[in-house]
């Protein structure tokens, strides 16, 4: 399933690219978060608990693309008792009047127990990432 939107901050790009690719702080807004271990700064794991569910998974997060201040590509994988979850998200950023605005988008595959959950997941997977 295939996410997007866009988002404005009244902050310079720089400061919002170093933002959102900072594992500690995304962290603190990551829905259903667990557990958040930091290997080096492209490469860290988490256990989060899915929203609207009782499964947890245990994701590896690798920051696949990176060009500051306009662009960068995360993949996330995991899997949990006959769960998984493939995500590829991406941004970019650009000026605008007030700060910076952002275009992002977000493929997700669900397998397992989460693939025949996958159409009811979609409003719900849109409104965590538009929360997020």
């Amino acid at each position: 399933m295939r996410i997007e939107g866009t988002r404005s901050f009244a902050a310079p790009r720089e400061q919002v690219w170093d933002a959102l690719v900072d594992p500690q702080l995304l962290g603190e807004f990551l829905p259903g978060l667990e557990s958040l271990k930091v290997k080096d700064e492209t490469h860290w794991s988490a256990v989060m608990r899915l929203p609207m569910s009782p499964i947890s998974l245990d994701l590896d997060f690798e920051l696949r693309e990176r060009s500051r201040p306009a662009h960068a590509l995360l993949s996330a994988k995991g899997k949990r008792l006959g769960a998984s979850a493939d995500v590829q998200t991406n941004f970019d950023l650009s000026e605008a009047a007030a700060g910076t605005k952002m275009d992002w988008s977000a493929d997700v595959e669900l397998g397992g127990m989460l693939g025949r959950l996958a159409p009811a997941m979609r409003p719900v997977a849109q409104r965590q990432a538009e929360k997020f």
